[in-house]
């Protein structure tokens, strides 16, 4: 069975809309208010080799699909098989990604063969 990993931005006081940027009153939380720490960023970068899928909800795809696939930063998360559980979205258009329509089709995925999966934003 695969694991699957939910990786957050949240704040102390449970703020996860916009850590870097949007429409949010405190849009860039996680970049603007917070000095670089290394060992914080050596983590994602740990997080990122232990990924093999990752797990959207329609909201994060929305938001992740037009800006990942141009970032050099994020080309292992381009390039490996990505599912987005969505009703409504039709022919997604960031390689490798298949929609998902239900739960049972989650775990199903769950129990293919493969490493982890990962979710990133995602938080309803």
């Amino acid at each position: 069975m695969r694991p699957i990993v939910v990786t957050e931005f949240v704040s102390l006081d449970g703020v996860v809309d916009s850590p870097g940027g949007g429409d949010h009153p405190h849009a860039g939380w996680t970049f603007k208010d917070v000095p670089f720490v290394a060992e914080a960023y050596a983590i994602k970068g740990r997080e990122m080799e232990t990924a093999t899928a990752l797990l959207l909800g329609r909201r994060s795809y929305d938001e992740f699909a037009p800006v990942w696939p141009s970032m050099e930063e994020f080309a292992a998360y381009n390039a490996m098989p990505k599912y987005v559980v969505s009703s409504t979205l039709q022919d997604p258009e960031w390689t490798n990604t298949e929609v998902l329509r239900s739960l049972d089709e989650v775990a199903a995925l769950k129990e293919t063969d493969g490493g982890e999966i990962h979710v990133h934003g995602s938080a309803t």
